[in-house]
């Protein structure tokens, strides 16, 4: 007898869940993924009114981190959801570390593109006050959002 496979793909919003394999496991593994536990475990976008006050309070939320990519991750996703910012430049980014009272890094923009490089922003298509701008991407935005 020929070894059929059996396939299952369920997809909601931005939730995809797909199992493939013999039809038994197929079926547990596909209730397991889509079991309630598991989608709250999922990190949730969270809602400006969800967000503390002041970005001093959502850095220490995001357990304060030391690495300035992640720090200057965080400012995106504040100035995205809760300043409702279509994208920011580097001022914008200082003006951040001015707030919080965090120490500058001495190049922004070089902390900006590892950002970049790293999938978690991506170049705006247009500048900013006269500046270069970025967004942050879908993955920078999960990055936050499974920070502590």
């Amino acid at each position: 007898m020929e070894n059929i496979t059996y396939k299952i793909r369920f997809r909601k919003g931005d939730f995809e869940v797909e199992t493939q394999g013999d039809r038994e496991w197929v079926e547990k593994k596909f209730k397991e993924l889509v079991s309630e536990d598991f989608k709250a475990s999922l990190p949730k976008e969270l809602s400006r009114e969800d967000m503390p006050d002041t970005l001093g309070e959502f850095l220490d939320i995001k357990g304060n981190p030391q690495k300035h990519t992640d720090v200057v991750a965080v400012y995106a996703y504040w100035l995205f959801r809760k300043e409702g910012f279509q994208s920011f430049n580097v001022k914008d980014i200082i003006d951040c570390y001015d707030k919080t009272r965090r120490v500058k890094p001495k190049n922004p923009n070089q902390i900006i593109n590892a950002n970049v490089s790293s999938h978690l922003f991506s170049e705006a298509s247009e500048k900013k006050a006269d500046l270069k701008a970025w967004v942050i991407t879908r993955p920078g935005e999960d990055h936050v959002l499974k920070m502590k």
